[in-house]
């Protein structure tokens, strides 16, 4: 007699272009499987491991699932209808939720999101100094979960001064560092604070997703499935005041000197504003065949074509050849026969399997 077997709910299969992943959302980790076996798991009803038909093949499979906890045996069928299927909605009542901004930005802006409720801000500083804690004062008294700080250069002189004086803001999740290079820990915990530390410049580091950028757990799922994950719910301030939905964005919805209260809400509330945060990226080339796209946190600007939007910068993972742009063998999406357009999506099949078998040794 066959077992019958359920999938744990929150061990959810993504299916991308060569393979599949499984992401493990409460635990925050994730495993990959081949697309084939991304069809058999991917149901919410008993799963059915007899569509694998080499024996060796499916009690691995099985071994590996049960080992892992993303299945788990049931005595009969009847048992199926004490496990709910996981909703995967997105139950977000605030339209704003993620301010970004400069140290030096003008003390209106509170006055403005005062009566919002903010999931965090991030701060951009060039150094901690006395005009970043004169605005860290000021969001202390704001209604948010966290603040994030990127600071464009790392003073290591005083580094040990100052994190003792970050370390009596209780909102501040995490400190990131850049130009700083020689770091033995790339990361440290300090009082409930994560510090982090970059060699590159914080101007190379916005505009590009590496693996650190990936996000999985159980809330940045839900939004990337259902919206963007970068752009919804997001405001940025820049130096020059320029209100704008993201942080590589060149249009400006105005400056912020200009606005009222009312102007600036009714702006940011726009059907214009929030176009870019209401994208799915299963509407994105590229991205809908991307296995991390549900992880992801992108903030290259999308542009719209004739069908679906697209980007004209590359990301830095090729979900064709399964490379990141660090690893061995990566060949850009051009030259691996690739090509991405307002029109469309075009794959050379023939060139694409001679470098994916050449990349991978097949």
């Amino acid at each position: 007699m066959n077992k019958l077997f359920l999938r744990n709910q929150l061990c959810i299969p993504v299916m991308g272009y060569n393979r599949a992943i499984i992401y493990d959302i409460i635990r925050k980790d994730y495993f990959f499987i081949p697309n084939a076996h991304y069809a058999i798991l991917d149901t919410n009803d008993v799963i059915n491991f007899n569509k694998i038909t080499d024996q060796e093949e499916k009690a691995e499979l099985i071994d590996f699932l049960l080992k892992e906890e993303i299945i788990f045996e049931i005595a009969d069928r009847k048992q199926k209808k004490r496990f709910k299927s996981f909703s995967r909605s997105l139950d977000r009542p605030n339209l704003l939720t993620n301010v970004i901004v400069h140290s030096d930005i003008d003390p209106v802006f509170f006055d403005f999101i005062k009566d919002e409720y903010l999931l965090n801000v991030s701060i951009i500083a060039p150094q901690i100094d006395d005009r970043l804690f004169s605005l860290l004062a000021k969001i202390d008294i704001l209604e948010i979960d966290s603040i994030y700080l990127y600071i464009e250069n790392f003073d290591q002189e005083n580094f040990e001064t100052t994190r003792q004086l970050i370390s009596n803001h209780r909102l501040i999740f995490s400190v990131n560092f850049f130009n700083a290079a020689g770091q033995a820990q790339t990361t440290q915990l300090h009082q409930n604070i994560y510090f982090n530390f970059f060699e590159e410049e914080f101007s190379i580091y916005k505009t590009k997703l590496t693996t650190d950028k990936l996000s999985l757990n159980n809330e940045h799922f839900l939004e990337a499935y259902n919206v963007h994950s970068y752009y919804h719910g997001k405001v940025y301030i820049d130096q020059e005041g320029n209100v704008k939905n993201g942080l590589n964005n060149i249009y400006s919805f105005g400056k912020l000197k200009m606005l009222t209260k009312d102007l600036f809400l009714n702006t940011i509330y726009s059907e214009k504003f929030r176009e870019l945060g209401n994208i799915n990226k299963n509407d994105t080339l590229v991205c809908c065949d991307c296995e991390f796209r549900y992880m992801c946190v992108d903030s290259r600007v999308p542009v719209k074509g004739d069908e679906k939007w697209y980007h004209q910068t590359e990301c830095a993972y090729n979900p064709y050849l399964s490379k990141w742009d660090d690893e061995e063998n990566y060949i850009n999406l051009k030259d691996c026969g690739v090509t991405i357009s307002s029109t469309g999506c075009a794959i050379d099949q023939q060139k694409l399997s001679y470098h994916f078998n050449k990349t991978w040794a097949v």
